[in-house]
Parts: structure tokens; C-alpha cells; sequence
């Protein structure tokens, strides 16, 4: 079974349901086994670009440069704004607990002693839209604050608190919404309709021809499990539908690699606790995937796989052996053979060498340490390059916006 998600829905009901199945959803079957992670995060960020997979609501977009504008407006000095903002990011965990939709908080459950603070968690994506313009690590931001301000003030600031001299750089965007007047004593994730319009205007300016782009400013919510399964493909630019084409093909053929790899990990096991239940499970997924290739014959017998590689080469660094790895797989067309190549040489000492070019030493089918450590199923979901979380970020949207699933 696909350990997939859908597009989240516009009633507050269906969004909640998908957010509590994404904050129940464990990452021990989407781990990069066999060095795949390059070529998924070059697409993902072609698609999807300043998403990660840990970011949960949209309005964190908000929330972390609305914190650090009222550092900056007391002229927080730098050896204290880190622990400040941490404070205040830290409070904001329980304002968003207590509020009527709590899903999605980061650091629920960590609390004060939460690691990584959303201000990390989105501190790429605020730039990447164009929410934040210093150009800087975290760490940078804070020691550049006490320069900041001096220079700040030598310029002068108007009524407004706009600086006289138009040469002073801003740290953020100059049109963010002013936060609610109660914030951040209370706060929730429901966006209001000007924060959404906002980042609509930041995807379209920062990445006009991405996926993302086009879903935030005409897109509607549909259920379905990836995006290139979307209603509205067909209005899709030809770049992004075919840039879509090669990304499922990749997701859909590479999946039985996976399998595969797990059925020879469940058959070092059983040799040791002489429990074959996992070796069965696997042959069959394994056994399952092939039947659904077989129908997707026609579209991989298609697949223009030099423009995929141009492609991919465009976005990301991919080493000969990834490459060599997956067109071997592919050569062997093992959803063509008995079990999906389940028995077949070729394609299981395929998939053990590219564990070992990966792990060495720590490769699970070699070292009876590493695996003990194997928690019994791993990288086998199909790759879908960060869909669930562009989903949830845009649900936000399209909820503030009023745009239902029938809406134009």
C-alpha cells in the first residue's frame, strides 16, 4: 500500500483530518535508501520551490518575520535577540495549542525545549519567496543587528518608520500585513484575506513558472495523491506538465527498487529469527508494483529519459553511479519479470552494489550490526516531491481566499 496523502480539502473538517494524519505519519518508509534524494529534491524544488517537508501551516510565513520586525522595532541589541526571539517563538507554541485549530504546530510537544524553531524551519522559504531579503544564515542575521541599527539611525526614519536614505537595506519584506493587534498574545493559523493575497503575490513574483505559482494563484483543492494525478493538469504550462511526467515515471518505476531491497533485507532476517511473514509482505508489494507497471508499459516505453537527464542536470549535481544506477534498473525492466525481478540475480545484485557504493561498511545486507538497527521497512513510499506539504501550505491559502474545490 502507497503511504501517500491527499490534497487537503477545503472544509475546515477534511483539513484538520489530513493534518492529524500528516502529524501521525512517521518518516521510517521515506528515508533516501538507495540515493535517490538529489534527483527528488531537484524536482521538488522546481515544483515546489521554498517548501520543506517540516513545514506545516502557511502562516508561519508570517509569524517568524512579524517576531524578529518587533526585535528590530526595540532595537533588540544582537548579543540578545536570539534568546528573545527563542522566547518568543517558544510562547507563540502554546498560544497556538490553545487555539480552536492546534494542528500543524511545531513543537507541540517539545515545548521550551524545542531544537529546531520554525524561524529554522522556514528561514530558507522566507527567502526563497521573498519575505526575507537579508542574505544570511540565522547566526548572520543576529550579529548584523547592532550595525543595522546604527546605520539605521544615522539615516533617519519618517513618519512612517521608513528610513530617509533608500540606500538602508531592509531585513524583510517591505509590504509584509501588519500582524492583528492582539498578536502575539493570541494567534492561530486561519490566515486573514490580505496574508493570503501576500504570499500569493510572493510565490507568483519569486517562482512565476512554478507548479506552485500556478496551484497558489488558480489553483483549487482536489483529492488526489500526487500532483501530476491534479484535474487541472492540463492547464499547466507544456514546461511543468512534462517536467510532471518525468517525475512520476522516475517515482513509479524506481519504487520497485525499493521493494526489492526490503524483500533482501527481510530474507537476511528470517535467517536469524527464521520468521519469513516480512519476506512475504515485500514479495508481494514488490509482486503488486509490477502488475501496475505492466500497465504503465506504453508511457515508460516513451519516456524520453535524455531530456529527463537534461533536466534533472539543470537543478541538480547527479553522480555517475545514481545515474548508471537507475538506468540499470530500468534496462532490466524488471516489472516484466516473475515477482517484479523478486528472483532475479541481475536486479538483486543491481540493488546490493548500490547499497554498498551508499553505505559501505554500514550497509544493512552485509553488516549483521547495522541490520539489527533495521526497523522493518524503509524507502519504500513512492516518491512525491514534497505534494503533501505544498498541499497543506496552500489549504491555508485557498481556505482564506474562499476557493472551494468548484470554484474557477
Amino acid at each position: 500500500m502507497l503511504s501517500t496523502f491527499t490534497w487537503l480539502a477545503h472544509s475546515d473538517r477534511e483539513r484538520q483530518r489530513v493534518l492529524e494524519a500528516i502529524e501521525r505519519f512517521k518518516e521510517s518508509d521515506t528515508r533516501d535508501e538507495l540515493g535517490l534524494g538529489g534527483i527528488r529534491d531537484a524536482f521538488a524544488d522546481l515544483f515546489f520551490p521554498g517548501t520543506s517537508v517540516i513545514q506545516t501551516r502557511a502562516r508561519y510565513f508570517l509569524f517568524v518575520p512579524w517576531i524578529y520586525l518587533a526585535l528590530e522595532e526595540r532595537k533588540t541589541p544582537s548579543h540578545e535577540i536570539e534568546a528573545k526571539a527563542r522566547r518568543a517563538e517558544t510562547r507563540l507554541i502554546q498560544v497556538l495549542k490553545a487555539s480552536d485549530d492546534p494542528l500543524g504546530t511545531i513543537g507541540g510537544l517539545a515545548g521550551e525545549t524545542l531544537k529546531r524553531l520554525p524561524s529554522n524551519v522556514y528561514w530558507l522559504g522566507l527567502a526563497a519567496w521573498g519575505i526575507r531579503t537579508f542574505d544570511g544564515s540565522p547566526d548572520d542575521y543576529h550579529r548584523s543587528l547592532d550595525r543595522f541599527y546604527a546605520v539605521r539611525d544615522r539615516a533617519g526614519r519618517d513618519d512612517d518608520g521608513e528610513s530617509l536614505d533608500g540606500r538602508v537595506r531592509r531585513n524583510w519584506h517591505a509590504n509584509i500585513p501588519s500582524p492583528p493587534d492582539d498578536f502575539p498574545g493570541k494567534a492561530g493559523f486561519a490566515l486573514r484575506r490580505e496574508e493570503a493575497r501576500y504570499l500569493v503575490d510572493r510565490i507568483q513574483l519569486s517562482a512565476p513558472r512554478s507548479l506552485l505559482a500556478f496551484l497558489a494563484r488558480r489553483g483549487r483543492p482536489a483529492d488526489v495523491d500526487f500532483a501530476w494525478m491534479h484535474p487541472q493538469l492540463g492547464e499547466l504550462s507544456s514546461e511543468v506538465q512534462e517536467a510532471l511526467t518525468h517525475a512520476r515515471l522516475l517515482a513509479e518505476t524506481m519504487q520497485g527498487a525499493a521493494w526489492l531491497y526490503n524483500v533482501m533485507l527481510a530474507e537476511e532476517r528470517a535467517k536469524s529469527t527464521g520468521n519469513r511473514d516480512a519476506v512475504e509482505r515485500f514479495r508481494g508489494e514488490l509482486a503488486g508494483w509490477s502488475e501496475e507497471m505492466r500497465g504503465r508499459r506504453g508511457a515508460i516505453a516513451a519516456w524520453d529519459r535524455s531530456a529527463f537527464w537534461g533536466l534533472v542536470r539543470q537543478h541538480a549535481r547527479v553522480t555517475r553511479t545514481t545515474e548508471a544506477f537507475v538506468e540499470g534498473w530500468l534496462k532490466l525492466t524488471p516489472w516484466d519479470r516473475p515477482g517484479g525481478g523478486a528472483d532475479d540475480k541481475a536486479a538483486r545484485a543491481l540493488v546490493w552494489q548500490r547499497e554498498q557504493q551508499l553505505k559501505g561498511g554500514r550497509a544493512r545486507l552485509t553488516n549483521p550490526r547495522a541490520l539489527e538497527l533495521w526497523g522493518g521497512e524503509s524507502g519504500t513510499a513512492r516518491l512525491n516531491y514534497r505534494w503533501p506539504s505544498a498541499s497543506r501550505l496552500l489549504a491555508d491559502i485557498y481556505a482564506a481566499l474562499g476557493r472551494g474545490g468548484d470554484d474557477a
